[in-house]
């Protein structure tokens, strides 16, 4: 079995404002750590954010990035140059391929609160118009791959899945690869530890990782 470091949600860097609660789990974008961690391979950023009802970021710009948002729970609202008015809900993903330049901003149009991560990948290739990709997870448990393939083309060789935990699940550390997962739902474990909503897990090499129990991480696969 692979070694893997739990990372409580509480050991995380937080932002807290009026609107807005966030964990970082890498490098940091905004609040009193703006900047600070270190990336994981092309992992840039994984920010687990909740916004207050009617709440949203100022309009803002990307480029170069690959920009994942899966929304846990409630409705996240898009605003910008393209994907404008567009709502993702739960189980739902976007990706912005930023490439020449892109603006935009995610927040909450509803009456409940949002839960959503945003993701940051670093691409190998740049250049061209911004291009916005849209998936919406199937309610059946089990396994399901949010991004990496040809309706979700990530500018980088990673891939981005959602674990239904029930009993247990297996994946695999390819030998020069390295894992991350983040609980979603639920408490599964990852070997013995609970992973509860928020904690992170790294695995740095080769092996095989158990998840049982119940409920759902976020598993992602990056050289």
């Amino acid at each position: 079995m692979a070694v893997v470091e739990v990372r409580p949600q509480s050991s995380l860097p937080a932002t807290k404002l009026d609107w807005l609660s966030l964990r970082d789990h890498f490098v940091a974008t905004v609040g009193p750590s703006a900047g600070q961690g270190a990336p994981l391979g092309p992992l840039l950023v994984m920010a687990d954010a909740t916004f207050s009802p009617h709440s949203r970021f100022p309009l803002h710009p990307h480029r170069d990035m690959e920009i994942l948002s899966v929304v846990i729970s409630g409705e996240m609202s898009h605003h910008g140059d393209g994907a404008n008015g567009m709502t993702v809900k739960p189980r739902g993903v976007q990706l912005i391929s930023s490439r020449n330049g892109m603006r935009h901003a995610e927040g909450n149009d509803t009456e409940a609160d949002v839960r959503m991560l945003q993701i940051w990948i670093q691409p190998t290739s740049t250049g061209g118009d911004a291009a916005y990709f849209y998936r919406q997870l199937p309610d059946a448990k089990g396994r399901h791959l949010v991004a990496g393939d040809e309706g979700m083309p990530l500018r980088n060789d990673v891939k981005v899945w959602w674990l239904d935990v029930e009993g247990e699940q297996r994946v695999s550390v390819p030998v020069g690869r390295k894992g991350y997962a983040i609980g979603l739902t639920g408490s599964p474990r990852v070997g013995e530890t609970p992973l509860h909503p928020g904690d992170g897990a790294v695995v740095n090499a080769a092996g095989d990782v158990k998840f049982s129990g119940s409920g759902a991480v976020l598993w992602l696969d990056v050289p």
